[in-house]
């Protein structure tokens, strides 16, 4: 009875050590495709820490107990700062009963620093409703939901101008503040949902369609019809 030949015993080993080395090459290609990706996704900072507010309203009005915030993929931070106040009007309320529309606990992240941004109003309207499209989706509503709640706020949510803006050096100098809201009504706006759903617009389709229905879409509300 003959042994093994140790020629290849060798082969076999070298050609599994080749296997194994192609293996873990593969998979830390797949570990750093997976960390790119997750980097370019954007993220969320912090812990949202609140204190119901004495004050109750219409909407209940919370108050940040610490900073919190949402890294969005272009890599700015967007902090909601401890002590902001938070009372849900971000969201506009002739809207909320859109079919369509996700549960609020399902982008609690995205709304509370959407709705921070809405009240300091520190930042250009576009970007801040933008920037909470992206978080909803980080925080992980669908792309249909998601756009439905962009098309909400953009139809029906707040918009103003950032102080040192070309409004307040002209037609608005003695402004404190500059900020409104469209004109726009649940049935003009529900056919919209609809389209989202089969159409999967963007979200520049999305800004046009509705474009064409608002009436005061602009802060210049004393020269546009009632």
């Amino acid at each position: 009875m003959s042994g093994a030949d140790p020629h290849d015993a060798t082969a076999a080993d070298h050609e599994a050590s080749i296997l194994t080395r192609a293996l873990l090459i593969s998979l830390a290609s797949v570990c750093l495709c997976t960390t790119a990706l997750s980097a370019g996704q954007g993220k969320f900072t912090g812990t949202v820490a609140v204190e119901l507010m004495d004050e109750i309203e219409f909407d209940h009005k919370l108050k940040l107990l610490q900073d919190f915030g949402f890294r969005d993929a272009g890599g700015k931070v967007w902090l909601a700062r401890k002590g902001g106040i938070l009372d849900g009007a971000s969201l506009p309320r002739e809207l909320r009963d859109l079919t369509g529309l996700p549960f609020v606990v399902e982008y609690r992240k995205a709304s509370v620093v959407h709705d921070y941004y809405c009240r300091v109003k520190t930042e250009p309207w576009r970007d801040v409703h933008r920037m909470f499209y992206d978080a909803s989706l980080v925080e992980g509503i669908s792309e249909p939901e998601a756009k439905t709640l962009y098309l909400a706020v953009y139809a029906g949510g707040w918009r103003w101008e950032i102080p040192g803006t070309s409004c307040y050096r002209s037609c608005h100098a003695s402004a404190a503040s500059l900020a409104w809201k469209p004109v726009v009504t649940e049935s003009i706006i529900q056919p919209m949902v609809e389209w989202i759903k089969q159409a999967n617009p963007t979200l520049d389709e999305i800004e046009k369609r509705v474009d064409a229905v608002t009436r005061r879409p602009g802060p210049h509300l004393f020269a546009q019809l009632p």
